[in-house]
């Protein structure tokens, strides 16, 4: 299964703003995906884009869900803290600031603080207040 290029069209669908269409995709492709999906390469991508059209739609509810399956890619994704941050920036969204600090603070530790880099400022300053 060639994940980046079943991507693509979904992509597509968020750069034109169309999530609802993009997440209806990105569901139907999420359940082609062979178990153990982990071992599928580029699987873990579909996570962050449903995590990021969810968001774009409005649905914490759905981001939620799709952040949810991320632990399972950790060993996978040489644990530069890309899960914490993307479970950080859901509890976030979500106003879960305490489980968001938690996972940003793993997640600053592991990335060496290049999980922040060119994200939203919040979520920096979230880790960086001081308490």
């Amino acid at each position: 299964m060639d994940v980046m290029a079943e991507l693509r069209p979904i992509g597509a669908k968020y750069s034109a703003g169309d999530f609802g269409a993009g997440l209806v995709e990105l569901k139907s492709l999420w359940s082609r995906v062979p178990d153990p999906k982990p071992e599928t390469p580029n699987a873990y991508l579909i996570i962050e884009y449903g995590v990021a059209l969810a968001l774009k739609e409005g649905d914490l509810e759905e981001a939620q869900e799709w952040a949810d399956r991320a632990p399972m890619f950790a060993a996978k994704r040489h644990d530069m803290g890309e899960v914490e941050f993307l479970i950080g920036r859901v509890a976030f969204e979500r106003g879960d600031l305490r489980k968001a600090k938690e996972q940003f603070i793993i997640a600053n530790a592991k990335s060496e603080g290049r999980a922040f880099e060119a994200k939203d400022e919040r979520y920096r300053l979230l880790i960086d207040d001081g308490s």
